[in-house]
């Protein structure tokens, strides 16, 4: 518990008094390496659903297995830490939580990379139309679009296009095109790399006025998921903030002595237990049914 609480104050220390040119200048570099090319063309060779590629595409350096045993070793403090206020069963229930949070914000991160993409997409959509009714091949305009992005900042999009429009000069059109619509973090994305086959397939600028039609589409359609995805941030701040006060409030309270000795007994601690379980259940429905919508 000491060794604990003195991590825990050196990171304080550190944060607070750390200088902040040092921190900003590690930050901005991880982000370069997070969006670089380099990160892509490796994602792209790895399964989407297994742990490396979340790690890797989340920008945290470490190890499956490393991983999994921070997870445990996460587990067991929350339930040794918990155990004085809440012994027994909902100790436990918290600690299984607990082991699920790293999990659970890895994929969070995974899924920022997406939202990052969609938030950019509507300009890159513009950009890309206005470079192929110009008369631009498609490798030539994806790459001149990722480039104007990286002016901007460090960003996923950027190194999405740029791998694209390598693989398309060294690739069949058709298999890079569908490559990136498989390792492609969204939705939007993918769709908009079958638009780019579609177009190539029909010849170009047989379909120019359809191609201009069908981006303005997904430029209205993009703003309008991304508004709705702030709304939605809002929804899911609330439901991680209620339960945290909650737990806060009846740690309190346990600092009565009739509540401690209540703790002790089997059918108070199922009772808890189910109420911290439905409090879990409900924040992952909640959570699912916001992801479903946006």
């Amino acid at each position: 518990m000491i060794t604990l609480v003195g991590i825990l104050a050196g990171l304080l220390v550190y944060v607070l008094f750390a200088p902040r040119r040092v921190r900003r200048g590690e930050a901005s570099q991880r982000i370069a390496e997070l969006y670089s090319l380099e990160t892509a063309r490796s994602l792209s060779e790895l399964k989407p659903g297994s742990l490396d590629y979340k790690l890797l595409a989340a920008g945290v350096r470490m190890q499956p297995v490393t991983f999994r045993l921070l997870t445990i070793a996460v587990a067991v403090a929350a339930g040794v830490i918990t155990w004085p206020f809440l012994p027994g069963l909902p100790a436990l229930i918290i600690g299984v939580v607990a082991g699920y949070l790293p999990y659970a914000w890895l994929d969070d991160r995974v899924k920022s990379r997406g939202r990052e993409i969609d938030r950019l997409l509507p300009v890159a959509v513009g950009r890309i139309t206005a470079g192929l009714l110009a008369g631009s091949s498609v490798p030539e305009v994806l790459q001149k679009t990722g480039e104007s992005l990286e002016v901007e900042g460090p960003n996923p999009l950027t190194a999405e296009l740029m791998l694209t429009a390598a693989e398309l000069r060294s690739k069949e059109r058709q298999q890079a095109l569908r490559g990136l619509a498989a390792r492609s973090p969204s939705t939007s994305l993918s769709n908009l790399a079958y638009l780019l086959d579609g177009y190539s397939e029909a010849g170009g600028s047989k379909y120019a006025e359809v191609l201009q039609q069908i981006s303005q589409r997904i430029q209205q359609i993009l703003v309008a998921r991304n508004r709705a995805v702030a709304k939605a941030g809002d929804a899911l701040l609330s439901a991680r903030i209620i339960p945290v006060v909650l737990l806060i409030v009846f740690l309190f309270l346990t600092r009565d002595p009739l509540i401690q000795e209540s703790l002790l007994s089997l059918p108070v601690q199922i009772v808890i237990s189910a109420g911290i379980g439905m409090m879990v259940l409900g924040y992952l429905l909640i959570r699912s049914i916001v992801s479903e919508a946006v």
